[in-house]
């Protein structure tokens, strides 16, 4: 056999045995998004019903947002980790999944009205006000709750497909909210800011459970 022959048979035969060990490995990768944002997660496969996972993704998304008359422009800055079980019950694609969510999830909200506005329901200047700015923090992590089709161990090729959805399942967001206006050191307007304050906390409270719904690519190494 010519050597040019005999090198290509040689990879061929490397290809073909890196094919079939990464076939059978219990460790993958994929590529994510959805309503977490885009995202990388690895899973080890521990049997043919557990299989640990660990997602981390991005978010970001401005929108603007409405409270008691106040128009306020919203951004989503989202960075979780999540760290999960999914359980094959069947020992097939479909799985149910449970864990905890943790890292960056937060929402910044301003607003600078051009016209007399209420806060609290006490009518106040621009000037008075200045520039409003609220934070709604979700908390430290939540746990986490899903369902879904993962056939990246339950087939034969090396590549596979995933689609979960669930919930994160958080506590009442935190929110502070502050103003730079003229009436910043006013007891009033204070008083009327703290109010302002707890409608907005009211207003974003649903945000505590957050849907996810992801599509993914995975590879077995």
């Amino acid at each position: 056999m010519r050597l040019p022959a005999l090198l290509a048979a040689v990879a061929l035969g490397a290809l073909t045995a890196t094919a079939a060990t990464a076939q059978n490995s219990p460790v993958a990768v994929d590529v994510h998004g959805g309503t977490t944002g885009v995202g990388i997660g690895a899973r080890y496969k521990l049997n043919d019903t557990f299989v640990l996972r660990a997602d981390y993704d991005v978010l970001k998304h401005s929108d603007d947002f409405n409270s008691d008359d106040v128009n306020y422009n919203g951004e989503l800055d989202f960075k979780p980790f999540t760290f999960a079980v999914d359980v094959h019950p069947f020992r097939n694609s479909f799985f149910v999944s449970g864990g905890y969510v943790t890292g960056d999830r937060n929402v910044k909200l301003d607003a600078r009205p051009t016209g007399t506005t209420n806060i609290g329901g006490v009518p106040f200047t621009p000037a008075q006000i200045g520039t409003l700015r609220a934070q709604a923090d979700m908390g430290d992590g939540a746990p986490f709750v899903g369902l879904g089709f993962d056939n990246t161990f339950s087939s034969d090729g090396r590549f596979g497909f995933r689609v979960l959805a669930g919930a994160v399942l958080g506590d009442d967001p935190s929110v502070t909210l502050t103003s730079d206006g003229t009436y910043a050191n006013d007891p009033a307007y204070k008083a009327a800011l703290e109010k302002e304050r707890q409608e907005l906390q009211n207003d974003v409270k649903d945000a505590k459970t957050w849907p996810v719904l992801q599509l993914g690519l995975t590879v077995k190494f």
